[in-house]
């Protein structure tokens, strides 16, 4: 059973790193005080950001040509 840290609102994660990945993070998040948690998730906020931008202008797109073409 996985339980929700009902402070900080996180779940419990469990990844495969390459060893040269997990190196890298863990010299970065050392160089920053910070942890390779907090490296993670500022980001995978990076990417549903960027990925958040592309499916709109997606969408955007999709219904500019569904306008043009039911004209």
């Amino acid at each position: 059973m996985i339980t929700l840290n009902k402070r900080t609102n996180r779940k419990p994660t469990y990844l495969f790193l390459s060893v040269p990945v997990k190196e890298g993070l863990k010299k970065v998040a050392d160089y920053n005080h910070t942890t390779i948690s907090h490296l993670l998730e500022e980001g995978a906020k990076k990417v549903i950001h960027e990925e958040t931008l592309k499916m709109r202008e997606d969408m955007y797109n999709l219904n500019h040509i569904k306008s043009i073409v039911s004209h």
